[in-house]
């Protein structure tokens, strides 16, 4: 009988070293998140609502998948949608449509800037002419680009998948300018490679 007590002893120590060291592995990641060490998706859009709760994070996703309706203020009437996937393979799809139901044509520029944990920061940007009741052409501006890229797969693999991202759509904006601003949204980079569509 002893020798079961001391059995059952040795197991419950065994389960309370397993649940301190869990407890310590989750402190350990809220740390990182909240020092900016691991980051997961946070998309932040000027111009329209985010679908989740700013600052939710998923550690360590296997894709980045990216979807938002774009709404602009002001009575602007252009409105639409954008789509970015980003896998692991370095294979990405960044595709989007934007309408012009109003008199004035309007400009449009998109960008999405996804920075991987090892601070290498792709750029997916887009623009393009929608045109009004008041201007000859198509009211829509649409885009599709698919392709693969191994520093993007390279990217996945030296950051173990985690990541942070923010995009912005604006009318009648300077494309650069709109670039800029968004990759300095993401924290801090070592390297740009920016994917045109």
């Amino acid at each position: 009988m002893g020798n079961n007590m001391n059995y059952s002893a040795d197991v419950s120590e065994d389960i309370k070293k397993s649940v301190l060291k869990r407890r310590g592995a989750a402190a350990l990641v809220t740390a990182l998140l909240a020092a900016g060490t691991l980051a997961g998706p946070t998309v932040v859009e000027a111009v329209s609502a985010p679908s989740h709760a700013p600052g939710s994070a998923a550690l360590l996703p296997t894709d980045v998948v990216i979807n938002r309706d774009v709404t602009f203020r002001g009575g602007v009437p252009v409105g639409g949608w954008y789509s970015l996937s980003i896998f692991p393979s370095g294979a990405y799809n960044y595709s989007g449509h934007m309408h012009d139901s109003g008199w004035p044509s309007y400009n449009f520029a998109g960008a999405c800037v996804v920075r991987f944990a090892n601070g290498t920061a792709f750029v997916f940007e887009t623009a393009g002419r929608m045109h009004g009741t008041g201007e000859s052409g198509s009211r829509d501006y649409n885009w599709n680009r698919s392709a693969t890229r191994h520093s993007i797969r390279d990217a996945y693999q030296a950051s173990g998948g985690g990541w942070n991202a923010r995009c912005t759509s604006k009318v009648n904006a300077d494309l650069n300018a709109l670039v800029n601003s968004t990759i300095q949204g993401v924290g801090y980079v070592t390297q740009v490679i920016a994917i045109l569509a």
